[in-house]
């Protein structure tokens, strides 16, 4: 007897598209996975006027807010700074908007500027509780972006092991959650490498993969071209130019470390995975570094 076909749908979620593959006989599912997302879209995205985070945003300095499912997953993305020193940190809007800003203008911002829009950092400052959120310094803002994509993988990765199927899910080829495997088969990831083609290939079972790149995306400043990671702690661009993929049980982790380990280097890859019992790859223009588990075969 063969193997059930597979179906991949698509949908436009959290500023990108979201490819849901499972069975082709159980695709009537994919609609309340798609609607999961969506509906945490509302609450966590910084470019939704309506979101509930831009409603936290615009209280900042003022008394909490009921906002349980916003809540819910700032609790884990305070612990996940605290762990990283800071490395991950979800109040790093006022850096961003800064140089996204700057970008716009096409002039990088004074030291002055910068400093400013530190003060207006630091994970300590966000106040959290069940069913509230507090951002206790003026001018702080959240910004969850790629950590919000991993929260929704987790949620809708929930509601497909309910429902007892296979599936692979896929927030624009950075971000991805396997849950089981394919009749037959397994799910195969190749991993680009940023020097042209395939660092090689893995395997993904029962969890997920995200890939931080330090120019992902790129800003133009004053004729040079800048990568979007800023580092929370300096307010500045990251510089070096590579990127590092981590393998973790949780979407929303594996999100974060990636994004911490691209600011730490790759000398903190195994200590910063290890509580998590996460798995990393880093690759620059020289060289490939993983931790020893890490599932890689070499292209």
């Amino acid at each position: 007897m063969s193997a059930e076909p597979m179906a991949t749908l698509i949908r436009p979620r959290m500023g990108t598209w979201l490819a849901l593959t499972l069975p082709a006989g159980r695709a009537r599912d994919a609609s309340a996975v798609f609607s999961s997302v969506g509906a945490l879209e509302r609450v966590m995205s910084r470019h939704d006027p309506q979101s509930t985070l831009r409603r936290v945003n615009a209280h900042a300095g003022a008394d909490g807010d009921d906002v349980a499912p916003l809540a819910r997953a700032l609790v884990q993305a305070r612990a996940l700074a605290a762990a990283t020193e800071g490395a991950f940190d979800p109040t790093v809007g006022p850096l961003l908007a800064l140089w996204e800003g700057a970008a716009r203008r096409h002039t990088e911002p004074s030291a002055g500027d910068v400093a400013d829009a530190c003060a207006r950092v630091g994970w300590r400052a966000l106040d959290v509780a069940p069913g509230r959120v507090r951002l206790t310094r003026r001018g702080m803002s959240l910004a969850l972006d790629a950590f919000a994509k991993g929260v929704a993988l987790d949620q809708a990765a929930g509601l497909v092991r309910g429902r007892g199927f296979p599936a692979l899910l896929n927030f624009g080829e950075s971000s991805l959650l396997a849950v089981g495997r394919p009749p037959g088969a397994r799910w195969h990831v190749a991993l680009r490498d940023r020097r042209g083609g395939f660092a090689g290939t893995f395997t993904l079972r029962d969890r997920a993969c995200s890939t931080s790149a330090v120019n992902g995306r790129r800003w133009a400043l004053g004729g040079r071209t800048i990568g979007h990671v800023v580092d929370p702690r300096t307010g500045r661009p990251l510089e070096r130019d590579a990127q590092v993929t981590v393998l973790a049980r949780s979407a929303a982790v594996a999100e974060a470390l990636s994004t911490a380990l691209l600011v730490l280097g790759p000398d903190a890859l195994d200590a910063v995975t290890r509580r998590y019992r996460a798995d990393a790859c880093w690759l620059d223009g020289e060289r490939i570094v993983t931790t020893p588990w890490f599932p890689l075969r070499r292209a």
